[in-house]
């Protein structure tokens, strides 16, 4: 009786144990690597604006309020540029504030970038 007893508690302490091992992956869950995904991610509510991303090497891009988000091909010297010294375009030069995954977060405003929104696009998963 006393090795049922034993065995039925080992029983009970293996699946509680095993039960508080499961993760949760709802924070971490994978969005589609576009722009509006992103943006919609990171919160933005500004309207879209059409980017002339071309003119930066990139495959597509937008601008939401001060921010402006790229996908670009992540083996492209152009990429290389903006997440490094910048991407100069003769006017000015673009540099990225963050870059994760080919997709790329640029602060075009004159205020400081909010670091809660780099955080926040540094987690993403692709």
């Amino acid at each position: 009786m006393k090795k049922l007893l034993i065995f039925l508690l080992s029983l009970i302490l293996c699946l509680g144990l095993s039960g508080c091992s499961l993760s949760n992956d709802s924070d971490n869950k994978k969005i589609e690597k576009t722009v509006d995904a992103v943006a919609a991610e990171l919160g933005f509510t500004d309207e879209k604006q059409e980017k002339a991303y071309q003119m930066i090497g990139a495959e597509d891009g937008a601008g939401y309020g001060s921010y402006e988000i790229y996908i670009y091909d992540e083996g492209s010297e152009a990429y290389d540029d903006v997440t490094e010294d910048g991407y100069d375009i003769g006017m000015y030069t673009v540099k990225a504030i963050a870059s994760n995954d080919g997709v790329v977060l640029v602060h075009s405003g004159a205020d400081e970038p909010d670091q809660a929104i780099i955080d926040k696009f540094e987690d993403l998963e692709f």
